[in-house]
């Protein structure tokens, strides 16, 4: 159904916008065969990329990736079952996306934990901030503001 409607707003549309990306959890109760065997068949139906949950070894990782010839999502979830690789390993593996989902929260946590550590022992914390502009590049207020501006006058 999922792979029918990509297909009908594609066609209604002109181009994609959809992607269907099917996930498999059958590694960690029927095995890995049988995970690599239902996302052989994602891919028979439509599906646009697979994901295959909790690989255990580079060397399924690396199985998988032989076994399906297409788009395939790796998730590098820090504490989990999957051994984490840099992304030009995937890549070179076969997997054409990374997902890491916890990196940027746990380190931005730990810092976050640190700077409030500084501060209440009345310490600097000059040597973890940003310039203040580029904070606002990255968070994007600068695009805000230039929008905003753009449409004051309107």
């Amino acid at each position: 159904a999922a792979c029918d409607a990509r297909d009908e707003t594609a066609a209604a549309t002109g181009g994609a916008g959809v992607v269907i990306v099917a996930r498999t959890d059958a590694n960690a109760a029927l095995g890995f065969d049988e995970a690599v065997e239902r996302c052989r068949l994602f891919r028979e139906v439509g599906a646009d990329v697979t994901f295959l949950e909790a690989p255990r070894s580079v060397e399924e990782m690396a199985a998988y990736c032989a076994a399906d010839p297409g788009w395939k999502l790796a998730n590098m979830l820090e504490g989990g079952l999957t051994p984490i690789l840099p992304p030009d390993e995937l890549g070179k593996m076969g997997y054409t996306l990374a997902a890491y989902p916890l990196t940027l929260l746990s380190a931005g946590a730990r810092h976050q934990l640190d700077a409030l550590g500084r501060l209440k022992r009345g310490e600097a914390v000059d040597d973890l901030l940003l310039p203040f502009a580029e904070t606002c590049d990255v968070v994007g207020f600068t695009e805000y503001n230039a929008l905003s501006a753009l449409y004051a006058d309107g």
